[in-house]
């Protein structure tokens, strides 16, 4: 087993210290690391400002990037943290770490539900499960990063609302999507790691009803095709998310 350990300190009030470990082959790959902050008296808290707060949060998911994922470096890094500051809240910041792959999940309705969906929309978009750093401006990860699988993306059933990942509270309660089990066959739903859902019900086949909600999905000017395609989630009421067919089967 490889043992590697990282010690870095921040500037100003903060201090990060971080140490990982490397399983050997066939383990899955944990990161272990401490993130300690200097507590300052409550006058000088006080007196921080929003961008001094924001500034001790990026030097502190930096030094955490760099130690776990030391490939990630340089313009790469700050694009990734400036990238996220950037996005609205409610937000999470996740990562697959064999491949050191980061995913950011945006605008959602509920900070207590944004972990878990930036975790599925992570793993849905790498097809690994994945490890959470942060939710809004805070890191969540405590004692050791290690990637979760999460139980929806291997859902395979008939057509159940509580069971889609990803979606966000409007996505959940649109008449298409609260129906869709008793829309017309032929019938297909197709999902992107944002959370969006597409639906194509009524054609010709099962194998156009799937291209059509695939190409609803990928031509979705919201998204201009950043962070990759979307996924068949079901064929009629069937879902096969859990197969991740980015073409009709």
């Amino acid at each position: 087993m490889e043992l590697l350990k990282r010690s870095m300190l921040s500037e100003g009030a903060g201090r990060v210290k971080l140490r990982f470990v490397r399983g050997g082959r066939g383990s899955m790959r944990t990161i272990k690391f401490l993130v300690v902050f200097l507590v300052l008296p409550g006058a000088a808290m006080a007196a921080l400002t929003n961008a001094e707060r924001k500034s001790q949060f990026e030097r502190a998911m930096a030094s955490i990037i760099a130690a776990t994922t030391p490939t990630v470096f340089g313009f790469v890094r700050d694009t990734l943290i400036k990238d996220y500051v950037a996005c609205k809240p409610n937000k999470g910041q996740a990562v697959e770490l064999i491949s050191a792959s980061y995913f950011r999940s945006c605008e959602h309705e509920d900070a207590s539900a944004t972990g878990e969906r930036s975790l599925e929309a992570c793993q849905l978009r790498y097809g690994k499960p994945c490890a959470l750093l942060a939710v809004n401006e805070e890191i969540v990860a405590e004692g050791e990063l290690t990637a979760r699988d999460m139980p929806r993306l291997h859902y395979a059933g008939k057509y159940d609302l509580s069971q889609i990942p990803i979606i966000r509270r409007v996505t959940r309660q649109r008449p298409d999507v609260q129906n869709y089990d008793k829309a017309m066959e032929p019938k297909a739903m197709a999902i992107h790691p944002w959370g969006k859902l597409f639906i194509s019900a009524g054609d010709a086949s099962l194998k156009d009803a799937q291209a059509s909600a695939l190409a609803k999905c990928n031509s979705d000017p919201t998204r201009n095709g950043r962070d990759g395609g979307c996924f068949v989630y079901a064929v009629n009421n069937d879902v096969i998310i859990g197969e991740r067919h980015m073409q009709p089967k």
